[in-house]
C-alpha cells in the first residue's frame, strides 16, 4: 500500500511584477512555467514579485498542476493566463510541453521586501524558477520576521 503524505509543500516562485499584480488581483489564476514543480492540489504557493519590486506579495493555495501542449494550454485556458497570445507563443517557442500552476485561492500579504528577507536569512536569494520551503522554514521565517519588524 502506498503511503500518502498529508504534509503540505510550499512552492516559492518568482514572478514578474506585472504578473504578480494580476495574480493578486485574480485576473490571472494560472501561472505558466516550463518546468513542472513537484507539488499537488492543496499545497501552498508564495508569490515573490521580482525586480524592481523585490517583495513577497502573496500567499495562496494550488488547485492543480496542468501539463499539456502549448496549443492545448492556449486553447483551453487562455482567458486565465493573464498574457497575450504573442507573448505566450514566444515563451513556449519550440517547446512541446506547457505547465500551468492553477491557483485556487490567493491573498495579498503586507509586502516583505528583499532587505527584510535577507535580515531573516542572510543567505536568502529569490528563486530563479522556484524553490520549496518546509513547514519549519515557514515557522522560523515568521518568528524572525515578527522580531525584525519590532526592531
Amino acid at each position: 500500500m502506498e503511503k500518502v503524505s498529508n504534509i503540505k509543500k510550499y512552492l516559492f516562485i518568482s514572478v514578474k511584477p506585472e504578473f504578480a499584480n494580476k495574480i493578486i488581483a485574480k485576473e490571472k489564476c494560472i501561472e505558466l512555467r516550463k518546468i513542472k514543480p513537484h507539488v499537488k492540489a492543496g499545497d501552498y504557493i508564495i508569490i515573490y514579485a521580482s525586480s524592481p519590486i523585490k517583495c513577497v506579495v502573496g500567499f495562496g493555495k494550488i488547485k492543480q498542476i496542468i501539463e499539456t501542449t502549448p496549443a492545448e494550454m492556449w486553447s483551453n485556458y487562455s482567458e486565465y493566463l493573464g498574457i497575450d497570445e504573442l507573448r505566450f507563443l514566444n515563451y513556449y517557442n519550440r517547446r512541446n510541453r506547457a505547465i500551468g500552476i492553477e491557483i485556487e485561492t490567493i491573498k495579498s500579504v503586507t509586502p516583505i521586501n528583499l532587505i527584510n528577507l535577507k535580515k531573516i536569512d542572510a543567505n536568502f536569494h529569490p528563486p530563479q524558477v522556484y524553490r520549496y520551503i518546509t513547514n519549519e522554514q515557514i515557522c522560523e521565517t515568521i518568528t524572525k520576521f515578527l522580531s525584525v519588524k519590532q526592531l
